[in-house]
């Protein structure tokens, strides 16, 4: 079993999509996310090891929900499910990494957040070993079109335009 006290981490986030609905910073209010990203940099304080994406290009999915305790404070949990794409590894699965992540964050101003993210991983690099984090994530949402976005503005979203509804559920149904 290995312990890391704590991992620094950039990532670059590829796309985080929310349901409109649930995009919501008040007290009381549910947000579902699930992002698609790729670290950058990594560095790992108890090793002094630096690695970046031209080491490895390990694309990682999050899906998680979180609760609104107050406005804009959020309590959340996350699943991490990650694989290597480039190089093959040398030694267990391209499925790398399978973590549990709780989380608390806050959305401080505007489209900025911050979060302190544990990370408790039962599989980490492509095998059953056992990993231990601490991250402080540092981030910014920017709406990418109207039902996509890389975080989400302060405030459910409410349809009250009766055409808007409309084309809303005719989408939907085209979707389904």
């Amino acid at each position: 079993m290995r312990l890391i006290p704590v991992v620094a981490s950039a990532a670059f986030v590829v796309l985080l999509v929310e349901a409109p609905a649930l995009a919501a910073g008040k007290k009381g209010a549910f947000l579902q996310t699930d992002t698609l990203g790729m670290n950058v940099v990594n560095y790992q304080f108890d090793t002094g090891k630096t690695t970046t994406v031209g080491d490895a290009a390990v694309l990682s999915e999050f899906v998680g929900l979180h609760y609104f305790v107050i406005d804009r404070l959020r309590v959340g949990l996350n699943f991490q499910f990650s694989e290597q794409l480039a190089p093959n590894p040398a030694t267990g699965s391209t499925f790398r990494t399978f973590a549990i992540l709780p989380q608390v964050g806050w959305d401080f101003w505007g489209p900025l957040f911050v979060a302190l993210v544990i990370t408790v991983a039962p599989w980490t690099s492509g095998t059953p070993t056992f990993d231990f984090g601490l991250q402080a994530v540092f981030g910014v949402g920017i709406p990418i079109t109207e039902h996509f976005k890389l975080r989400p503005k302060a405030g459910p979203r409410r349809v009250t335009d009766p055409s808007q509804a409309e084309r809303l559920r005719a989408s939907l149904a085209a979707c389904a």
